[in-house]
């Protein structure tokens, strides 16, 4: 009785953890590590793997209602959650998410429980060549999340990448693109990146449109919503049990984890789906998918753990260290003798865990979904709080948060010309993996006699060249095949208008800035090694001929149509935009001299005034300074007294 007290303290413990930008379920387990000493080891694999397990799918709540992944797996869920979410779907989303969740965490364990010895093989296939097509592979999805415009994609993705090479080499250990700055050596780190890519975006949106959403309820109650959400999710079991086997067969492939599943997922739903338009404006299915695969990634990360010692995922890695702490040793004795008692009471915990996640996730979903009625001037500010926390508390280094900061910007200024900040996050996510099979590939064939012939005829590696391939030319195979039954003329007719009326200033707002980019990066790299360089110089090279392509297009669109006329612009506030901009700035910047929790209230507190101020009643001042304290004193408690984050101080507190 008292382990299952501790699964369901773990797994609404997890939750907690995983809806807050900025704070991972690795983070989180690895902290609870020294607290499971005095229990028995079964009682503490229960506990760990309920923080797994509920961080995996917390991470969904932040995906669908402030559009930033709490974890890096739960970055496919953004692309249709969020659209739900401001579609007033909000609970619809998040009742699939936890019904996809507890699905593919069942299937998972069913899976590790019955197939582990035998799946486990297949981790021992994957080599340098096979990781470099997985990373190819799920940058192609690329070609399904732009089809409107795969140029733009495909420029965010080697944006993305050529950020992931900053620092250090992970195969080499060299130095690259740093500019001599030493804060830039670890590289630039995925969480901080997602929470400037994703969320900074969105607090400036909400600052832009406050006075327009006044009085807009996104969510209103609508009594036996999550018993037809959850229905619906079970009607989908084909996209269900195809998500599983994904998210399982990604998860035991050490180093890829929920973050590829996820996305790979998200791209097999959209390839199979009749209403392929519908994608990343509010389908359900794409939550679903992403949802599933990534919680079913979580077993499937313990079968090379459990078996061979080889962590799946950073997470798994944080397990083994327990494992090894209780004196429990990966391999044929976890499960013979005493070991196999210890090893199955562990993994049967799963299908409770992903039970007690999913009553939860159902239970509570009308709760999380009722934020988005919060006004946009008592919202803002608290996301904007935690986007900076989760920046700090990752490393603890206020480099991170200035770093959020530029990329939150960029995005911002990228959604305005219509390059999404998706591509980037894939290429950050993906291309330290594809780097890393490339360059040991390279190493491997001084000794094996060829690059190419390893990487081209190794059986595994056919298989993904022949996903990629797919993945890659699906939409226009789709595309052509609307054309030959006469469906997208009318569509072309009017993207052409678009194009002759204001995509010059666009165009040009990428092809420049990207030509100097490409440039500045190559001669960063004039004196490094082949192997260091070749990613980075590659996709600065393919920046540069992006770029230059769209310098031409607006040339030839200028040439034809003439001066474009200026766009009409609705509902938004640019003044409201720019001061929410240089909030954030000022925010970051009196951190140090103020002390966080000083420069937290004081932001907090004039966010809200000054979204309120058109109305010259300030009505919500009360609440505002209300919504201050008790959000500094929710910040002291979690992140100073539980996760010990040590928040800089400065003058005052």
């Amino acid at each position: 009785m008292s382990n299952l007290l501790w699964l369901f303290l773990a797994v609404a413990g997890g939750i907690l953890v995983g809806a807050l930008p900025g704070l991972t379920g690795t983070m989180a387990i690895a902290l609870m590590v020294p607290f499971t000493y005095p229990m028995s080891p079964e009682t503490a694999l229960i506990v760990l793997g309920g923080i797994y397990v509920g961080a995996m799918y917390g991470g969904s709540i932040s995906a669908i209602l402030i559009n930033t992944p709490g974890v890096p797996a739960s970055i496919a869920t953004t692309f249709d959650g969020y659209p739900m979410a401001t579609q007033g779907r909000a609970e619809e989303a998040l009742c699939a998410a936890a019904t996809g969740s507890g699905v593919g965490g069942l299937l998972g364990t069913v899976v590790l429980l019955f197939f582990a010895p035998a799946l486990a093989v297949v981790a021992l296939k994957f080599g340098p060549p096979e990781y470099f097509w997985l990373g190819i592979m799920g940058l192609a999805i690329i070609a399904n999340l732009a089809a409107s415009n795969i140029y733009k994609g495909l420029f965010g993705g080697l944006i993305g990448v050529l950020l992931s090479t900053i620092g250090l080499s992970p195969s080499t250990g060299e130095v690259r693109l740093t500019f001599g700055t030493a804060d830039l050596l670890s590289g630039v780190e995925v969480i901080v990146a997602l929470i400037g890519l994703f969320c900074l975006p969105q607090v400036i949106i909400m600052a832009e449109q406050a006075h327009r959403q006044e009085g807009l309820v996104l969510f209103k109650p609508d009594r036996g919503r999550a018993l037809r959400t959850f229905l619906v999710v079970l009607r989908s079991w084909g996209n269900l049990i195809r998500s599983s086997v994904i998210g399982t067969v990604i998860g035991i492939i050490p180093g890829a984890g929920g973050n590829v599943a996820g996305l790979l997922a998200y791209q097999e739903v959209v390839r199979a789906g009749r209403d392929k338009e519908s994608f990343g404006k509010g389908n359900i299915q794409g939550v679903i998918a992403s949802e599933t695969a990534n919680n079913a990634a979580v077993e499937g990360s313990l079968v090379p753990l459990l078996t061979l010692g080889i962590p799946g995922s950073p997470q798994a890695a944080v397990l083994y260290g327990a494992l090894l702490l209780h004196g429990l040793r990966p391999g044929a004795e976890l499960f013979t003798g005493r070991g196999a008692e210890i090893t199955y009471t562990f993994i049967l915990s799963f299908f409770l865990g992903n039970l007690i996640m999913f009553g939860i996730g159902i239970s509570a979903s009308r709760l999380y979904a009722r934020a988005l009625n919060l006004p946009n001037n008592l919202l803002m500010p608290v996301v904007l709080a935690l986007s900076v926390v989760g920046a700090f508390a990752g490393r603890n280094n206020p480099f991170d948060v200035g770093m959020m900061l530029a990329l939150g910007l960029l995005a911002y200024g990228g959604l305005k010309i219509g390059l999404s900040a998706a591509p980037i996050a894939l290429g950050i996510i993906l291309g330290p993996i594809a780097e890393r099979g490339l360059v040991e590939s390279m190493m491997l064939s001084r000794a094996t006699g060829g690059l190419w012939q390893l990487l081209f005829t190794r059986p595994l590696s056919l298989v993904l060249i022949a996903l990629t391939l797919i993945s890659v030319f699906w939409p226009a195979i789709v595309k052509a095949w609307g054309r030959w039954r006469g469906n997208v003329a009318a569509k072309r007719g009017k993207a052409g208008a678009k194009d002759a009326t204001g995509q010059v200033a666009g165009y040009l707002w990428l092809g420049i800035p990207g030509s100097l980019i490409a440039g500045v990066a190559l001669q960063q790299l004039v004196d490094v090694d082949l192997q260091t360089a070749v990613v980075p110089g590659v996709a600065s090279a393919l920046i540069a001929l992006v770029s230059a392509g769209f310098v031409l297009k607006a040339a030839q669109i200028r040439f034809r149509s003439g001066p474009a006329p200026r766009a009409e612009r609705h509902g938004t506030d640019r003044r409201l935009a720019a001061v929410a901009m240089l909030a954030a700035v000022i925010y970051a910047v009196l951190i140090p001299a103020l002390g966080f929790y000083a420069a937290t209230f004081a932001a907090i507190v004039f966010l809200g005034w000054i979204l309120e101020m058109p109305d010259r009643r300030n009505r919500r001042l009360p609440q505002v300074l209300l919504m201050a304290v008790v959000l500094c004193g929710a910040f002291y408690v979690v992140f100073g007294m539980i996760f010990h984050v040590p928040f800089p101080t400065g003058l005052l507190l």
